[in-house]
């Protein structure tokens, strides 16, 4: 039986038929997770899944009952998101297809490569912009203790050549993401801008890029979160 917290709650995954257990007033996914998430395309049977910066554990229980994946493995430097996204693999009967690894990226040694990696990561540089006083959500929306570049340089020794990783991160960021990617072989295989509300330009872009392989990139159409009037749009929706 798994024991839920006084400071925590239970909540339902319901496209996925899933729950997820999350702090009341600590970490809790948001919509980031869940965008990207349903972006990550995963063709290959046996595919094997790495998601950097797993949190709670959000991006792969949404991926789990994708049945080309043999296994994902959640990183998560933050002993207690890892713990809660451990106890919630664990409420969902998923240990034989998620693992859960608390240890920074940067110093994760692993003796196998994967297809795929998803990371909803720490885009707001560490000098910009107000850094809030609760440590673990500091170091889930700044560059506390990994940056983008780090990310992809981690990224590019754990994934196989041919391998697809996918981003969700801020439009300010695009130019110099780009110029990494180049850096580290990488290429921009499809781009999806993400508005807020129709009206506003993107605050958010979603890019898969390939590991050693040269594509032409496919801009994909604009997903929007919000309608004109604050609601969910349908397409979020179905992503719940």
């Amino acid at each position: 039986m798994i024991e839920i917290m006084s400071d925590e709650t239970l909540d339902d995954l319901n496209k996925v038929n899933r729950k997820i257990i999350q702090k009341k007033n600590g970490f809790r996914f948001s919509v980031d997770a869940v965008l990207i998430a349903n972006f990550t395309e995963v063709k290959h049977k046996n595919s094997v899944v790495m998601d950097i910066g797993t949190g709670s554990g959000i991006i792969p229980l949404l991926l789990s009952q994708n049945e080309n994946i043999k296994k994902i493995y959640g990183v998560e430097i933050i002993e207690e998101n890892a713990s809660l996204a451990k106890r919630s693999i664990e409420l969902n009967g998923l240990e034989n297809k998620i693992e859960i690894i608390n240890s920074d990226i940067k110093e994760l040694k692993v003796d196998y490569k994967v297809d795929i990696i998803v990371t909803n990561p720490p885009y707001i540089k560490s000098e910009n912009g107000k850094i809030s006083e609760n440590g673990i959500r500091a170091v889930s929306k700044h560059e506390i203790k990994l940056t983008i570049r780090e990310l992809i340089e981690n990224s590019k020794r754990i994934l196989k050549s041919g391998g697809s990783f996918n981003i969700i991160c801020r439009t300010n960021r695009f130019q110099e993401n780009i110029a990494i990617f180049s850096e580290n072989n990488f290429f921009v295989k499809r781009i999806k801008p993400v508005h807020v509300k129709p009206g506003k330009s993107a605050m958010l872009y979603m890019i898969e890029a390939v590991k050693d392989k040269s594509y032409t990139p496919d801009i994909l159409e604009p997903i929007y979160i919000y309608d004109s009037q604050g609601n969910y749009t349908e397409e979020i929706k179905n992503y719940y």
